[in-house]
């Protein structure tokens, strides 16, 4: 036989040889798939199978599979994915049993759509018999591509049930105000594993809580591993304290009540935005700020609002007319005494991106209902995935579509979505007050007037509707405009001519304490009004004297709210149960118009005191409970 016969002869065997190994091909949600930091998707089309592994952006993100080796040798593992997008390639390492094998995985760019699949180059890799987990993980910001399927060329090879395998990660918020440790250590931890984390706050500052997938109020916290974990320690600095008017789910960050303390930009410099440049670079900036803002902007433009700040408006008017205020992957923000109007296309205010730890207080927001009812998008938007909201003392008016939480019925991300109103007045609104999908709102003590329909609980969601006034409004509470309704719980609210149609019944125990800011509905026209933010221009004089006050039953400090039609001769006295005078707030002559003003009672015991406002010809008096 000839030396080139002989060489034919041995091709044609390795080419047989080849075409006789085994094929495996491992489809996502079948035997051999274990896990992927994403989720199975079927939304792009040219897939096989019943859907393709979508991973999320971030460095470290991975999908794995387990398979098992019955006979030692060299197997080829090939992967049918998708890359597009604004990368040219998103590339991986491979990973067997926790060790790197392969520094760099090719997947370059695959088309300039989604649905442009290929499959990869064939990695080559030794295994011997057992059980192994394989792992693609990703080192840059931009993840890993879609997957379709993993196939593995060789023989003597099956999938195999698999116990997934996560990452762990744990720091703190600033090394330098606490440190942490955990045990065990490890590069991986099965699903399972039990974990205990141990924060150690350093001299001046103190731990607050842990951070991300699995939180605690406990500083030695111990769980177990059933997803990627990033733990971050926050430790604060001894003598930050939170505002004490803040209620509801902005306060905590689950549904057990580990609790959050929302201090805006308390840890950073208190500045002046003088400008909307100013406005724009301070509240986009990494570093905390106290941003305080006098006066009226008007333009086009989006304000991008970062994590641990506070928009604090001061002055006779914080006014932003046409201007957005955007929330987007942040946490920890306050918003405080701006009026936004007349935003168009965008929203007034838009909170999105799995934004966290909210608060927006004693705002205002408004456009006009003479341009229609699709002139306008909506004055507060809440979407993918944001949460843990509260919204208080807000004037929301003369608006067409204002509230939507969850901006469509395929957005099953947002069952996580915790939201709470209370003390808002809503305003000749046509709708969405708010309109909720997916997930839970507490909306108490808020006040509406002249609205065609206000809260729609939609696809799921589950809303607890509490002493709340309706006053000339057509539908109270409704679910309608989605294929799956919603459900409620009423309790105590006050309906006057409006109707309440049925709606499922649901149990929400919100987790957190709110008894002591909780009014009567009876009250809440006279007291909500008097105390919401109304732009300077746009300030109605009230028709009749008015005396109430904010909170009630408080802890040490309380706001006693006046309204005065005419210019008067005005006592604000405070007396004890007993009938003792205990302090003059006010002796003077005022101007018609709104008035508060603060009493300080730490130095006072816990119970029932009394005021009073005496003018010309009235004397109105009040109640209120300290609770310390």
């Amino acid at each position: 036989m000839t030396k080139f016969k002989s060489l034919i002869l041995i091709s044609i065997f390795i080419s047989y040889n080849l075409l006789a190994q085994n094929e495996v091909i491992i489809q996502e949600n079948e035997l051999g798939f274990c896990s992927v930091d994403g989720t199975i998707a079927t939304s792009v089309t040219g897939y096989t199978g019943k859907g393709y592994a979508d991973t999320d952006l971030g460095i470290g993100k991975s999908i794995s599979w387990q398979i098992n080796v019955l006979k030692e040798g060299t197997f080829s593992f090939i992967w049918r994915y998708a890359v597009s997008g604004n990368t040219q390639e998103r590339n991986a390492k491979l990973l067997i049993n926790g060790n790197v094998v392969v520094d760099t995985v090719y997947f370059p760019r695959t088309g300039d759509q989604w649905n442009s699949w290929k499959e990869s180059n064939p990695v080559q890799v030794n295994l011997k018999t057992g059980y192994h987990k394989i792992r693609l993980e990703s080192y840059s910001p931009n993840g890993l591509g879609n997957y379709d399927y993993f196939k593995i060329i060789g023989d003597g090879i099956e999938p195999a049930q698999c116990t997934p395998s996560y990452i762990l990660t744990v720091k703190s918020n600033n090394d330098d105000w606490g440190t942490v440790e955990y045990s065990p250590v490890q590069n991986y931890y099965d699903e399972g594993t039990i974990v205990t984390l141990k924060a150690h706050p350093k001299p001046g500052y103190f731990f607050e809580s842990w951070l991300g997938e699995e939180t605690s109020a406990d500083s030695i916290f111990t769980f177990v591993i059933k997803s990627n974990v990033n733990a971050v320690a926050r430790f604060l600095p001894l003598g930050i304290k939170a505002d004490t008017n803040l209620i509801g789910y902005a306060t905590i960050q689950d549904d057990k009540g580990t609790p959050f303390m929302v201090i805006g930009g308390a840890l950073g410099d208190t500045v002046i935005a003088n400008n909307l440049e100013d406005l724009k670079n301070y509240l986009s900036s990494e570093k905390p700020y106290v941003v305080k803002f006098s006066g009226k902007i008007e333009g086009s433009d989006v304000i991008q609002i970062n994590s641990d700040k506070t928009l604090l408006g001061y002055g006779n008017q914080a006014y932003l007319k046409g201007i957005e205020l955007s929330i987007n992957n942040a946490r920890n923000v306050i918003i405080k005494n701006i009026t936004v109007s007349h935003v168009t296309p965008q929203d007034a205010v838009e909170i999105n991106g799995k934004s966290k730890n909210i608060w927006i207080d004693h705002c205002e927001f408004f456009s006009d209902r003479e341009h229609g009812v699709d002139y306008y998008d909506g004055l507060l938007d809440i979407k993918n995935a944001s949460s843990f909201i509260t919204v208080s003392w807000c004037n929301f008016h003369d608006h067409y579509k204002t509230i939507l939480i969850s901006s469509g019925d395929e957005q099953y991300a947002d069952t996580v979505i915790r939201v709470t109103f209370h003390h808002n007045y809503f305003y000749n609104c046509e709708s969405r007050l708010p309109s909720i999908r997916f997930g839970k709102a507490h909306i108490f003590n808020n006040y509406y007037k002249n609205c065609n329909t206000a809260i729609n609980t939609r696809m799921g969601a589950c809303v607890r509707v509490e002493n709340n006034y309706f006053e000339n409004v057509g539908k109270a509470v409704f679910s309608d405009y989605s294929s799956i309704p919603g459900a409620g719980f009423l309790l105590n609210n006050y309906l006057g001519s409006s109707s309440i149609y049925p709606v499922a019944g649901c149990n929400l125990d919100v987790p957190y304490d709110y008894q002591k800011f909780l009014d009567e509905p009876e009250i809440l026209p006279e007291l909500i009004p008097a105390n919401v933010k109304t732009k300077v221009e746009n300030n109605v004089l009230p028709q009749e004297f008015f005396i109430g006050n904010y909170p009630n039953p408080f802890n040490s400090e309380t706001k006693i709210i006046l309204k005065l039609p005419v210019t008067s001769d005005v006592k604000l006295i405070v007396y004890n149960l007993l009938g003792q005078k205990l302090i003059t707030l006010i002796d003077q002559k005022l101007n018609e118009g709104n008035y508060d003003f603060k009493w300080n009672a730490v130095n006072m015991t816990s119970g029932i005191y009394f005021y009073q406002l005496i003018t010309n010809n009235t004397i109105k008096t009040g109640k209120m409970i300290l609770m310390k």
